[in-house]
């Protein structure tokens, strides 16, 4: 759940990076075109992306939920529904001891997106309970302050000299002021500014404006690291006043004129002191754009937010379902993997150890067709392949699950060189099942020439293998390490543990040390267990 949601939280972060840029480019090409959209519209594109940016993310991670085309897993489908179908092994193999050494384990990741998260909630936390305080001061200021008329539940106060001219609202029970109206006491020489200052302050409270400024600070709180977040807010205020403006003037309540004249002034009397709390909507906003505006025809386009709206959908709904992984399928998490591991091993035979590494594997091979259609052929060979691949293990009393390396070098299928099917193993291609090059297949007696290429004697082949393998284990004690110097040989492995100062695979997959290679064959076997994967 918390990777989930971890997901759909850096989905939004992310729209929220790109939507409003590209919301603000639009608007500024249409108006460059000639085809302005007006300050209410833009307004409108302005609140349409912020709900894009909220929902897609939402909508998206359903689709991943619900129509996934990758693999439908859930824990209860993969343990409980297939516990007794799990295949026999074809023998009682004898347990291999292996040596006593001390075993270094890699030091433990820290809980990155716990804290991570732990963080974000105190973090947005303090941020929206500071804004809350400040607002809970100022409905104590504004109830101290001399009151010059009330309309239902709006009272129209005198601020204090210096204070700007701003609309508030307080979510009140009862019959107490909800919506206020605060006039700087300059503007009581002024009849007409007063009445058109207030005019403007209450046009805000039609609009909602002072509603919605709390979903901006919850929106802010929420991603109070994010830059885009701030920029978002302060655009969608200025549009908000411009909106407001061009309201007032279009209905005929204000002359453009003595407007002007107004804002002009309200700009000229306000000193720059602390920005206003959240729920606020005030006067001191750049005045020049609000100016000119109200001298320029206002375009109406009824189809205009719409279709900006819908072009800006063609663009961020693929982003928002790319980052989400739709088109991946749902994938397996770690705990579920584990829990087929743990279900699905059988004594003596390979363990598999499912690790951050595992588990990008196992996902890789589910979660896409490729890695299906190479598994399902693996499969589907080993039917007629497997006794004849599993003999040489039996004799030399190996594991079983060994057969997984057949199965990642070659889909368990008898190839020469030149043989142009896939292979998951890293590195120089080799032949047959097993997929020896030259030399290691001459290393266990195999013969490479131009007349005969002993590698594809599958028989012949898996002795070799199963010989190697043996060699491997107890050269080095551990399964991983030596799947691991079967791939990269032993000079690379024995690099890579002088390197990483470390016994641990995990750790020298993740230092560089080792490629992913004996990761993919633990997949693999996970996957020759647990077929159900690829439905």
């Amino acid at each position: 759940m918390l990777r989930e949601l971890a997901s759909l939280y850096l989905t939004q972060a992310l729209l929220l990076a790109v939507a409003p840029p590209l919301a603000w480019l639009a608007l500024t090409l249409l108006s460059r075109l000639g085809r302005p959209l007006s300050a209410r519209q833009s307004l409108r594109v302005a609140r349409g992306v912020l709900l894009l940016t909220l929902v897609l993310p939402l909508l998206a991670a359903a689709v991943h939920a619900l129509v996934p085309t990758g693999p439908r897993f859930t824990f209860e489908r993969s343990v409980a529904r297939h516990a007794g179908r799990l295949p026999a092994p074809l023998w009682e193999p004898r347990p291999v001891a292996e040596p006593a050494r001390a075993r270094e384990s890699a030091p433990a990741l820290p809980p990155v997106l716990p804290a991570a998260a732990l963080a974000l909630l105190v973090g947005g936390g303090a941020f929206i309970t500071r804004a809350l305080v400040r607002h809970a001061r100022l409905l104590r200021q504004l109830e101290s302050l001399p009151r010059v008329r009330g309309v239902g539940r709006v009272a129209v106060v005198l601020g204090v000299a210096g204070m700007p001219a701003f609309s508030a609202w307080f979510p009140r029970a009862g019959r107490q002021p909800s919506a206020w109206v605060v006039v700087p006491p300059a503007l009581l020489e002024d009849a007409e500014s007063f009445r058109l200052t207030v005019l403007h302050e209450l046009q805000h409270h039609r609009q909602r404006d002072t509603h919605r400024a709390f979903a901006r600070l919850v929106l802010t709180g929420a991603f109070f690291w994010h830059p885009g977040a701030y920029a978002l807010s302060r655009w969608m205020a200025s549009l908000q006043e411009l909106a407001c403006d061009e309201a007032l003037v279009a209905t005929g309540r204000a002359q453009a004129q003595a407007y002007a004249r107004c804002l002009l002034q309200a700009a000229l009397s306000v000193r720059l002191e602390s920005p206003l709390p959240a729920g606020v909507t005030g006067m001191s906003h750049p005045t020049t754009r609000r100016i000119q505006m109200l001298f320029q025809p206002r375009p109406a386009r009824a189809q205009g937010v719409s279709a900006l709206l819908a072009a800006l959908c063609l663009v961020l709904v693929p982003l928002a379902a790319l980052s989400q992984g739709v088109a991946q399928g749902r994938a397996v998490t770690l705990a579920e993997a584990q829990a087929l591991a743990t279900s699905s091993q059988r004594e003596g035979d390979l363990p598999v150890v499912v690790d951050a590494h595992v588990l990008a594997r196992l996902n890789a091979l589910t979660g896409s067709e490729k890695g299906r259609a190479f598994m399902k052929r693996a499969l589907a060979n080993l039917v007629t392949q497997r006794e004849a691949l599993s003999a040489p293990l039996r004799d030399k009393g190996l594991p079983e699950g060994l057969l997984a390396v057949a199965v990642v070098e070659s889909a368990a299928t008898n190839m020469p060189e030149t043989d142009g099917r896939p292979s998951l193993a890293p590195g120089m291609r080799g032949a047959g099942v097993w997929m020896f090059i030259p030399e290691t297949a001459r290393r266990y007696g195999l013969e490479v020439s131009e007349a005969r290429d002993e590698r594809l004697d599958v028989a012949r082949e898996s002795q070799a293998a199963a010989a190697l393998l043996s060699d491997l284990h107890a050269r080095y004690g551990d399964w991983r390490l030596a799947l691991a110097a079967y791939n990269q040989g032993t000079k690379r492995v024995d690099a890579a543990l002088t390197a990483g100062g470390s016994r641990d695979v995990t750790a020298l997959i993740g230092a560089g040390h080792l490629n992913d290679y004996a990761a993919t064959v633990q997949a693999g076997l996970l996957i020759l267990r647990n077929p159900h994967l690829l439905d």
